[in-house]
């Protein structure tokens, strides 16, 4: 069986929910960390045509469809090791949608040994469109990385970073309509943070096509380009703190600290919901409570 044959057959069930049952899912499927999250790919499930950079076309597949009017392409990635991991996915994912599966078999219809397969798009225990707990574990990352150090800054000194890049695409140097983009990436892998010296101005097409790529790899061809984001990034005093083994071993702490929290709260409400006020005294200080529990 072609990995592609399976993929295709999906395809229009995919298109038919984006367009008559949640018009926001075709977002979540333009993501790259959301298609990471739930497919285990490494670039959107699919992006605009628009948006796809010259060097990244043979990642995605020629033919162009249309969903809610808007022309994609769907990414042809679906090789990473094991394979047959993401198809499982896939096959998780139409069947919380509840829809159609391809008229094929997988390659396996188990994941590999030794993976958990995480069914992202369907949230919390097992149940259809719940939000995923990775999606506040990534958020709360995020927020802790724009909260340290003590650098503030406002909309002026922002206007007047992009001024020094000309009022140009900090990648690939064009003018247009600009995006603020992380120069290294603000997620648990890169630990980039919300610092002047960590955002540079961006087309949307630069901005889509690095994705969280580090900008020493997306420019990898473009060594005046790394040099200019270099000298920007000294400029400010912004060094990179991703390179600390100690603090990838503390966001890893705090990434799972949150699902416990979840599961804690969720056990709490449970109990003061079945009226066993008790427990719940117990579970928590009674301050947290804005009126005392019956």
């Amino acid at each position: 069986m072609k990995i592609a044959e399976y993929v295709r057959g999906s395809l229009p069930g995919i298109v038919a929910f984006c367009e008559a049952e949640d018009a926001a899912e075709f977002g979540r499927l333009c993501d790259r960390a959301w298609s990471k999250e739930v497919f285990d790919l490494g670039h959107p499930f699919w992006s605009r045509v628009e948006t796809i950079a010259p060097d990244q076309s043979r990642r995605y597949w020629r033919e162009i469809r249309h969903v809610n009017g808007i022309a994609v392409r769907v990414t042809s990635q679906w090789f990473n090791p094991p394979a047959s991991r993401s198809l499982f996915l896939l096959k998780q994912y139409l069947t919380a949608r509840g829809l159609p599966l391809p008229d094929c078999a997988l390659p396996s219809e188990e994941p590999s040994a030794g993976k958990v397969v995480r069914a992202g798009a369907s949230g919390g225990r097992g149940r259809y469109r719940s939000p995923a707990i990775g999606n506040a574990q990534n958020g709360l990352i995020r927020s802790i990385l724009a909260r340290i150090g003590e650098e503030s800054f406002g909309l002026a000194d922002w206007q007047a970073v992009v001024a020094a890049f000309g009022h140009r695409c900090a990648y690939c140097g064009e003018p247009g309509v600009l995006e603020m983009d992380h120069v290294i990436p603000i997620n648990r892998k890169s630990l980039g943070e919300h610092r002047l010296g960590n955002l540079v101005p961006s087309c949307a097409r630069c901005n889509a096509s690095k994705g969280n790529r580090d900008f020493r790899e997306f420019l990898a061809d473009r060594p005046q380009r790394i040099q200019a984001i270099t000298t920007h990034m000294e400029r400010f005093g912004y060094r990179p703190i991703g390179a600390d083994p100690r603090l990838q071993l503390v966001f890893q702490q705090a990434h799972d600290e949150l699902r416990q929290l979840a599961d804690r709260y969720a056990v709490i409400i449970e109990t003061v919901l079945s009226g066993e006020a008790g427990d719940a005294r117990r579970m928590l200080p009674e301050e947290r409570f804005a009126a005392p529990l019956p």
